[in-house]
C-alpha cells in the first residue's frame, strides 16, 4: 500500500472510532443516570432512641430510604450493683443519631432495644454494621 492511501485509511479508522465512541458515551448516559451519581444513596446512618415506653436506649442502622441494614450489637460493659439491662431485637422511634442524616426522625425502625430496671448507671457498648464502628455509651437508670 501506498503511504499516502495508508495514511488516508488511518485517517477513515480513526474518524469511525471516535464516532463510534461518542455514539457509545451518548448511548450509555442514561443509565449511568441514577444511585451511582448520588453519594448520599449510599449514605449508612446510625439512629438512636428511647427514654420513653420503658426503652431506656435504641440502636438502629438504616440508608437514606430508610430501610433496614441491620441491627447493632449492644453489649453491657459495667453496670452499678442492682442494675439489670435487658437487650433484645425491637422497634423504636429514632429520635436522634449518632452518625448520618436525621432523614428518619419520627418513624418506627427495627434495631436494638435496652430495657432495664434498679437505680444506678450502666456503661454499653454500641456496635453498629456494616463495619463494626463503635462507641461506649453510659445508660442512668433513676429507679422507680
Amino acid at each position: 500500500m501506498q503511504g499516502r492511501a495508508k495514511r488516508g485509511l488511518m485517517k477513515a479508522f480513526g474518524w469511525a472510532a471516535a464516532a463510534l465512541c461518542l455514539a457509545l458515551a451518548a448511548a450509555s448516559a442514561p443509565a449511568l443516570a441514577g444511585p451511582d451519581n448520588d453519594p448520599d444513596a449510599y449514605v449508612t446512618n446510625y439512629f438512636t432512641g428511647g427514654g420513653s415506653g420503658g426503652i431506656l436506649f435504641a440502636a438502629g442502622t438504616a440508608n437514606q430510604a430508610c430501610l433496614n441494614i441491620g441491627p447493632p450489637a449492644i453489649e453491657v460493659i459495667s453496670a452499678s450493683p442492682g442494675v439489670r439491662l435487658s437487650i433484645r431485637p425491637g422497634t423504636f422511634i429514632v429520635t436522634g443519631t449518632d452518625y448520618g442524616y436525621m432523614v428518619c426522625e419520627g418513624q418506627r425502625i427495627p434495631g436494638t432495644i435496652v430495657t432495664g430496671t434498679g437505680t444506678g448507671t450502666a456503661q454499653i457498648r454500641v456496635t453498629y454494621p456494616p463495619i463494626g464502628q463503635w462507641y461506649i455509651h453510659t445508660l442512668t437508670l433513676p429507679g422507680r
